[in-house]
């Protein structure tokens, strides 16, 4: 079972976790559990992954917002070169938390197929995406 306050946290890491969700979490994590100010609980297993599933989560959201062509020109726009950072974020993480880096690379590699075909060829993007996709099929870098 998930408490309210771990589940508050996570919705948080969702909504506010910024650019670095990583951040949100340790954040998180602290005030769950050190911080005087807060409950001062001992986390299960559950909620810790819980709050660990959040930041991928979180990433995932990011990552996407860059492999959107509707979001090209907008101000919440980034580029396939953030999404590579963010995508290089997300590995180191899922690597350290013991989570499988494969299913996510695919996940990743639907988002860029998609970005592709909904994007003129001539576009630099394009280019960009293009090069991004075979460094993923490549292994993941």
């Amino acid at each position: 079972m998930i408490r309210k306050e771990v589940q508050e946290e996570a919705e948080l890491i969702l909504r506010e976790g910024g650019e670095v969700p990583e951040v949100a979490f340790w954040n998180s994590y602290f005030y769950l559990t050190e911080n005087p100010e807060g409950p001062s609980l001992k986390l299960s297993p559950e909620e810790l992954q819980h709050l660990k599933e959040a930041v991928i989560k979180r990433y995932l959201m990011i990552i996407e917002r860059d492999l959107t062509v509707q979001n090209i020109g907008r101000p919440c726009y980034r580029g396939i070169s953030r999404a590579r950072t963010n995508w290089q974020r997300l590995r180191n993480f899922l690597e350290k938390q013991g989570f499988s880096v494969e299913t996510f690379r695919q996940i990743l590699l639907r988002q860029l197929n998609n970005f592709l075909e909904n994007l003129p060829q001539q576009d630099l993007l394009y280019l960009e995406a293009l090069k991004f996709k075979k460094e993923l099929e490549g292994g993941g870098q």
